[in-house]
């Protein structure tokens, strides 16, 4: 071997050390200080186990922080008011409601289930033009009055779509029960006979109002009578006693 040859071996191998050392030092934390020894893998690990220790404690703390904001921004879905910092719960509510309105509350629920499956099993049913025509029909009477629609719900406690419902509900009894509803021309002169100092006259605003007036009066008579036998024509098992 000449010595060129030797020379190009000897800087082959430098580069080679050279380029070693600086793949370690990419991957091991090193120290400035030349005097220092070089980090061992045990202080390697246990520097790694010490920032993913301190990372997680930090990540613990934001989610209990972040709880904590959901917590106090929604708090009013448990509790409903605080008494001298002592909080009053909603089931608290919702229990004193049961025992002062539970009862009527669930036979209504349940009187509505009976009247749907009756009209679902004769095949009656109730449009929205039907729905939205007596709405209308709520809305130029309370406008009448000088309030609003929504004012009038909110006194009556009721959502738009709660009060459609209860519609939906009364038209399908009105249809269930229609051949029990039908005026007459004589029921009609003596409802105007007897209110005509109420200032109900014998006109077509005043027959209306009279034939609408029986019709109400009818529907309030027959209903007991009607709940009472879908009760017994279809299954109904009351769990709770109020």
């Amino acid at each position: 071997m000449n010595k060129k040859e030797k020379t190009n071996n000897k800087n082959d191998i430098d580069k080679e050390e050279e380029s070693v050392v600086e793949e370690n030092s990419a991957h091991t934390p090193m120290s400035t200080n030349p005097n220092q020894n070089p980090v061992t893998f045990k202080e390697v690990t246990a520097f790694i186990k010490r920032e993913l220790k301190r990372n997680l404690v930090l990540v613990i703390a934001l989610l209990i922080l972040g709880l904590g904001a959901l917590a106090y921004n929604y708090r009013s879905l448990v509790i409903a008011a605080t008494v001298n910092g002592k909080p009053i719960f909603r089931w608290q509510i919702i229990s004193l409601l049961e025992k002062q309105m539970g009862e009527s509350a669930l036979d209504s629920l349940v009187e509505r289930r009976l009247v749907e499956n009756e009209a679902k099993t004769k095949n009656v049913v109730v449009s929205d033009d039907e729905i939205n025509s007596r709405v209308q029909t709520i809305k130029d009477s309370v406008s009448q009055q000088g309030m609003t629609f929504s004012n009038w719900l909110e006194s009556n406690k009721l959502t738009e779509d709660d009060f459609k419902k209860q519609l939906k509900s009364l038209i399908l009894v009105e249809k269930l029960l229609q051949d029990k509803l039908n005026v007459t021309d004589e029921e009609i002169n003596q409802f105007i006979e007897t209110y005509k100092g109420s200032g109900i006259n014998d006109d077509e605003e005043g027959r209306s109002i009279a034939m609408e007036q029986i019709k109400q009066q009818k529907l309030a008579t027959e209903y007991t009578a009607f709940i009472e036998g879908l009760k017994k024509s279809q299954s109904v098992n009351i769990l709770i006693k109020y």
